[in-house]
C-alpha cells in the first residue's frame, strides 16, 4: 500500500508543471530588438523605423510606471485595439511565448525614463 502511494505521489510531482521562472530583462532586450524596437526604437522612446505617425513612447516617466504589467502583457499578445490603442501594434501572442512577453515587459521595465 504505502509503495502504490509512493509511486502516485512520485508520478503526480513529475507530471506537475515546472515551477514559474522569474523573468529574464536580458533576453526580453533580445526580444524587444527584435520585435519592438522597429517601431518603439531601441530606447523605448519611439520612432523606430517605422512608417507609423506617432508610436506609444514607452518611457514616459508618470505614464508607464503606472500601467501594471497585465496591461502590458494584453497589449503584446492581444495587440493595440484589445485596449483601444492603434491596430498598428500587432498581436504577438502567436508569435512570441507567455514566458518570453514576462522577459519584454520585465525589460521594459528596466528603461530609463523620461519626461
Amino acid at each position: 500500500m504505502m509503495k502504490s502511494v509512493c509511486s502516485a505521489l512520485a508520478v503526480l510531482l513529475l507530471a506537475a508543471p515546472a515551477m514559474a521562472r522569474d523573468p529574464d530583462p536580458a533576453n526580453g532586450e533580445k526580444l524587444f530588438k527584435r520585435y519592438c524596437a522597429g517601431c518603439h526604437g531601441a530606447d523605448g522612446r519611439g520612432g523606430g523605423d517605422t512608417f507609423m505617425p506617432h508610436i506609444e513612447n514607452l518611457t514616459k516617466a508618470g505614464y508607464i510606471e503606472f500601467l501594471p504589467d497585465d496591461y502590458l502583457i494584453g497589449v503584446i499578445t492581444e495587440g493595440g485595439p484589445s485596449v483601444g490603442k492603434s491596430s498598428y501594434m500587432p498581436a504577438w501572442g502567436g508569435t512570441i511565448s507567455a514566458d518570453d512577453i514576462l522577459d519584454i515587459v520585465a525589460h521594459i521595465r528596466t528603461l530609463s525614463k523620461y519626461q
